[in-house]
């Protein structure tokens, strides 16, 4: 597959789970990737199964760190052509009220503040037919999740940015949308049934499809988000969960 020929994309998230395997499936359609993640060993590991135009580690919580790498991407590309964002952090934390000020500002952080920085930094360098793709969850508005507050709150979030943007940005030719995946199989999702694996068994039960979605399927999507097949899509949130938010 070539569709993807001659377009720049940045992917924050890309070590792990469904951003690296959007790394991967954008690439092999013909792209040049910048993957970039905090998780330097998982950069490296990707690097050298995927052909990319590079990596670069990168913390989406500091804006100015966002900022120079979206810089130097432009001193090598002139423009970035789409810009994918899967960097995350989620956990159980229990109760909203106990969970402390702290962690509540790393995940905002990272989750929401994360993504519209990124957005921010670089829209000025995306030209006419560029696109944005977000990444939410069902549990940012679809399926309530107490006990990852902070998360939901943040995905909630994602969701009205990705929305603002479609308006702000469409008369400029770009396209913003968002996915909201359900439950993926990723080590991500992995360490969060640890130890409530019964309660995940039964939850997986009532997903329509019933088995959890690959991070490649959730890839597929963003692929198309990113092609020219969905050219007159924006301001769209693509639900990838199995029909699991109908039940």
């Amino acid at each position: 597959m070539t569709e993807l020929t001659d377009k720049v994309c940045l992917i924050t998230g890309a070590a792990s789970g469904i951003g690296r395997a959007t790394a991967r499936v954008l690439a092999e359609a013909g792209a040049s990737v910048l993957a970039v993640d905090v998780d330097e060993v998982g950069l490296k590991s990707l690097a050298e199964e995927t052909s990319l135009l590079g990596v670069r580690p990168l913390d989406v919580a500091d804006p100015d760190a966002v900022r120079e790498a979206v810089t130097d991407l432009v001193a090598r590309a002139d423009e970035i052509h789409a810009c994918l964002t899967f960097a995350a952090v989620v956990a159980n934390w229990g109760p909203p009220a106990e969970i402390d000020d702290e962690l509540w500002t790393r995940v905002l952080d990272v989750n929401l503040r994360g993504t519209t920085g990124v957005c921010r930094a670089v829209l000025p360098s995306m030209p006419p037919g560029g696109s944005i793709v977000t990444c939410s969850s069902i549990a940012g508005g679809l399926k309530p999740s107490p006990s990852r507050a902070p998360y939901t709150a943040a995905k909630a979030g994602v969701v009205a940015h990705t929305r603002d943007l479609a308006v702000a940005y469409g008369p400029a030719g770009i396209r913003v949308n968002t996915i909201i995946p359900g439950f993926i199989d990723t080590p991500m999702s992995r360490k969060l049934v640890r130890g409530h694996e019964e309660q995940a068994e039964a939850e997986r039960g009532r997903i329509p499809l019933r088995r959890l979605g690959t991070a490649h399927e959730v890839a597929d999507v963003a692929r198309f988000l990113v092609s020219d097949a969905s050219s007159y899509i924006t301001g769209a949130t693509l639900v990838v969960d199995g029909g699991l938010s109908l039940v």
